[in-house]
């Protein structure tokens, strides 16, 4: 669940939690979430990871940053699926979702397929802040899963360069064992997967 992800090159970066393990059920969730116009699964697990998490000192952050979808993405989905788990958490929290403050600059290709390093040149230079905003001294960004970090922690590059103090990360899950990370893998979601997809 929480999880110890440290990089030297980023001492802005607080927090990582990743709620579950990217299990296959997990992963049908999340498909059926991003490809079959099924918001109300982002929102129902991201109440699921704020209960979960609320005793933690991430819980007590400034704001929930959505990490972005491009326009022409966005217009194919009809929503940005980490915006969905943000409003979740943020039932749970009382933390606001700042969805207006950061915008992705460029339309990239999917990342499924692509390495570690692939992903970071990828993604590098991406988010801007929108004209005018301002980020939160404590910012949570939100996303589905964490694999490479690479997306994430761009974002949070970004916002500390904005002048964010302390930028930490939700995810809903994550498929690897990083080298710095420690997982408390005791949570069970076959309930939680059956009551959402019994109830499509």
């Amino acid at each position: 669940m929480p999880v110890d992800f440290t990089r030297d090159d980023m001492p802005w970066l607080g927090d990582v939690v990743c709620v579950y393990w990217f299990t296959p059920g997990l992963q049908i969730l999340v498909h059926h979430l991003k490809y079959k116009q099924s918001d109300y699964i982002g929102r129902f697990l991201g109440m699921k990871a704020g209960l979960l998490t609320k005793h933690l000192p991430v819980s007590q952050a400034d704001a929930l940053i959505p990490v972005p979808l491009h326009p022409r993405r966005k217009r194919q989905r009809g929503y940005n699926q980490s915006e969905q788990i943000a409003l979740g958490i943020s039932q749970i929290w009382n933390v606001p979702v700042h969805s207006e403050l950061t915008y992705r600059k460029v339309h990239t290709s999917t990342q499924t397929r692509l390495n570690k390093e692939e992903r970071r040149k990828n993604i590098s230079g991406v988010f801007g802040i929108k004209r005018g905003q301002i980020p939160p001294a404590h910012c949570v960004i939100v996303d589905d899963i964490l694999t490479t970090g690479a997306t994430t922690c761009e974002l949070s590059r970004t916002l500390y360069e904005a002048g964010a103090n302390k930028i930490s990360i939700m995810t809903l899950g994550t498929p690897f064992t990083h080298l710095g990370i420690q997982f408390s893998p005791d949570i069970d979601e076959t309930d939680e997967i059956n009551k959402t997809l019994n109830s499509e």
